[in-house]
């Protein structure tokens, strides 16, 4: 049996086996920063972040559950097996795009637990529908159960949340209700609730008295924590306490005894989430009582989902690629937004959301230029702060900021005024050129970008020399002065813009005269030992410094056969490693990467990100083929390395790949990665050749041979375009039409007219 499938054009991914290598998550989330991760089973964590990045974690261990129990028999199970582990038969989990359903049916209980996040509001929504099969007369106790923690936000010493927080039973609530005290919370939304739709039995807000005291210690100074694979009410046929607690193991788990008659029907709801007050509590589940105000909510929950990727949509040859790009990506890089905070992640994010959700991009450059200080530099996360200092933030705010004007064609987004993180403000215009300024003034003694802690390889840290330099940011620089050129002649600078074509053939001999090593090129240079060097001890070489070259226009036709040929020899079954070989041993020249085991992570392992660079640079070359070959490289559950294999889910892009054998072909993790972005941008700008640029939109396709055609509708500046491309012998040279019309060149005319464009492009492709 299959164990898993694709439905309802990819929106939803059906899944069938419940005990899948590790847990498949789904991410539920609404713009006003409340998120619930669903596994596969339907335990995961639910947290509320605002918008300055003040997190309240609401459930510890990930602790989201609800357990059935027979009155008569004993017997107790959970809808999703876990954690229980009972067997249950006819299981499916629908991950869907605004929603996870779970189903499954034991002793003769047919039973489905969806969950949801509303479109509005701090809180989630769970629907239990629960049908007697048997024939007879069923006493069930129902169990929800849940743990609160509400951490996630920077205090002084012995100031942790557990000393600050008690729960209790309100009537009115029909709930449990944590409530917070702490004295530094950065918002007053540090309080949670459980509540339900039906009369509440039994309660406990002490999860010691409901699962036993005999569990495991979680955290420091805290008693036997709950073990929830065998809670002690449930498993010995015992009713909740009624217990309400301070301090250590602190939840919300709701009794409701149900009588279904035979074959009768029943649905029960619950409300979980965060809240100012308890009278707010109160009206939001009051807002729940009627049954239709859930059922409508959870429908414009899912159109609000759906309609929100509805901008950006292509049809190809590949079923598997048109399922996990029109939905799956588009939600994942979404995701991406919720989970991280980081002023590189979130810049090459927003630059994959611009395809689809422009203003949303917007939003999100300009919050990361107001993580800018005023030389020119950025700080690594906001969430947690963290300006440890990093070389490549500056390169991240110029690349983002051109394609933000290209995609919007708004000039003044330049002129707007954005705070610096050190205080006062500037318009965007100047937060930019302090980001030229910055990697000018950062060069070293080889005239490349010096790299300091470390560059977009948060493990290449090479502590013996402060000075080294690093290749890959050079090649980086090289590309964001070529297109802040194109932004500045655009806008009438052309005096800067001339300076920034003299800085560009400047560095260009600079990376070329140094870094060149015969047959590719150097990951950075230092005093001790460059790294990155068919010289080099241990790693040799390295994919970043070689796509980047390419990308950045540092590479000249003598020496790009060799590098090619180098990057090609570097293929791996699912994907290219960050370097190789890998290191044996710990280096000081080279830094954390080199202190991993060979294979894992940066050092040697598969980096997918890094995999998207190569793709977009063998689209640049026209190498079709390649592109498409990688691209199915990295793809979730690929040819060569399959789910199965690598645990990851199948229907969203993973950070790394293993290659040490131990671990080999697995992943690590998946959802919150910039390999998202990087995918998007290789299948849509890349291959399909979707391009924004300043005077329009451009179509200029790298077609692999096998493909025979493809559709894509992009919306751009207020029109939609409805773009046919077809590949076939018959055509000697590429057309372009627009509504019947041809055109010369490739740069659609751009309509911003609020009307539907058809454009039919053709071409043969022998790649």
């Amino acid at each position: 049996m299959k164990s898993y499938e694709f439905k309802d054009s990819g929106k939803t991914c059906a899944i069938y086996d419940s005990k899948p290598p590790r847990y498949w998550f789904n991410y539920l989330w609404n713009e006003q920063g409340y998120c619930a991760q669903v596994s596969q089973m339907g335990h995961g964590r639910s947290y509320y972040i605002n918008e300055k990045a003040d997190m309240c974690m609401i459930n510890n261990n990930d602790a989201r559950y609800i357990y059935i129990r027979d009155e008569d028999s004993g017997e107790c199970w959970n809808i999703g097996e876990g954690p229980l582990n009972k067997s249950v038969d006819k299981y499916c989990c629908e991950h869907k795009i605004g929603s996870t359903k779970i189903g499954s049916e034991c002793e003769e209980i047919e039973s489905t637990w969806e969950i949801f996040v509303p479109e509005r509001g701090f809180h989630e929504v769970w629907e239990l529908k629960l049908h007697n099969k048997s024939g007879r007369k069923r006493e069930l106790s129902i169990f929800s159960a849940v743990t609160f923690e509400l951490e996630g936000f920077s205090y002084p010493r012995y100031y942790e949340m557990y000393r600050c927080i008690e729960t209790r039973f309100d009537e009115e609530l029909n709930g449990i209700y944590c409530a917070s005290s702490h004295p530094f919370a950065p918002h007053k939304r540090y309080n949670a609730f459980l509540a339900s739709s039906e009369p509440v039995f039994a309660y406990d807000g002490e999860l010691g008295k409901f699962c036993g005291e005999n569990g495991t210690i979680t955290k420091l100074d805290a008693s036997a924590y709950a073990l929830f694979q065998k809670p002690k009410i449930v498993v010995e046929g015992m009713d909740c306490t009624n217990s309400e607690g301070a301090l250590f193991v602190l939840g919300g788990v709701l009794q409701n005894k149900v009588a279904l008659e035979a074959n009768e029907e029943k649905k029960i709801y619950f409300i979980l989430g965060v809240s100012e007050s308890l009278q707010e509590a109160v009206t939001v589940k009051d807002y729940y009582k009627d049954i239709q105000v859930v059922e409508t909510c959870l429908k414009e929950t899912e159109q609000y989902n759906t309609e929100k990727y509805a901008s950006l949509s292509m049809n190809t040859p590949d079923v598997k690629i048109n399922h996990i790009m029109n939905w799956w990506l588009k939600k994942q890089i979404d995701c991406c937004i919720v989970g991280k905070k980081g002023v590189r992640d979130n810049l090459q994010i927003a630059v994959a959301l611009l395809n689809y959700r422009p203003e949303k991009a917007k939003e999100e450059i300009l919050e990361c230029l107001r993580h800018q200080f005023k030389d020119g530099h950025a700080v690594l996360t906001w969430y947690p702060y963290d300006d440890t200092r990093y070389s490549d933030q500056p390169f991240w705010i110029i690349w983002a900021v051109c394609e933000l004007v290209k995609e919007t064609g708004d000039y003044a987004i330049l002129n707007q005024e954005i705070e610096w993180q050190d205080g006062g403000s500037a318009a965007v215009l100047e937060h930019i050129k302090a980001a030229v300024d910055r990697l000018i003034s950062d060069k070293g003694k080889n005239g490349l970008i010096r790299i300091y802690f470390a560059d977009w390889n948060d493990a290449l840290n090479i502590t013996t020399d402060p000075e080294a330099e690093s290749v890959m940011l050079s090649h980086q620089f090289c590309l964001a002065l070529r297109e802040l050129k194109k932004l500045m002649l655009e806008i009438g600078e052309t005096e800067y813009a001339l300076f920034l074509d003299e800085e560009f053939h400047i560095l260009q001999k600079q990376i070329n005269d140094a870094a060149w090593d015969g047959e590719w090129y150097m990951r950075a240079l230092s005093e001790k030992e460059n790294i990155g060097s068919r010289y080099s001890e241990g790693s040799k070489i390295y994919l970043n410094a070689q796509t980047w070259a390419v990308l950045g226009d540092v590479v000249d036709e003598e020496k790009l056969p060799a590098l090619l040929k180098s990057v090609d020899s570097m293929e791996q079954d699912f994907g290219f490693p960050l370097n190789m070989p890998p290191y044996e041993s710990y280096s000081p020249n080279v830094g954390r990467m080199s202190g991993m085991l060979p294979g894992l992570f940066e050092n040697g392992g598969i980096y997918c990100h890094a995999t998207g660079f190569k793709i977009l640079m063998d689209c640049k070359l026209g190498r079709a083929s390649k592109a498409i070959e990688t691209l199915k490289k990295i793809m979730p559950d690929s040819e060569k390395n399959p789910s199965t294999q690598s645990g990851a889910e199948p229907y969203v892009f993973t950070n790394c790949y293993s290659t040490h054998p131990k671990y080999y072909g697995k992943s690590y993790w998946s959802w919150t990665t910039g390999t998202s972005a990087w995918a998007m941008m290789a299948l849509y700008e890349g291959i399909l050749g979707v391009k924004r640029d300043y005077k329009g939109l451009r179509i200029c396709p790298v077609f692999p041979k096998q493909w025979e055609s493809a559709e894509i509708t992009r919306a751009f500046r207020n029109a939609e375009y409805e773009i046919h491309i077809k590949n076939s012998k018959e055509f000697k040279e590429k057309e372009i039409w627009v509504d019947g019309m041809r055109i010369d060149g490739d740069l659609l005319p751009d309509y911003q007219d609020h009307k539907k464009h058809i454009v039919q492009v053709n071409l043969y492709s022998e790649q």
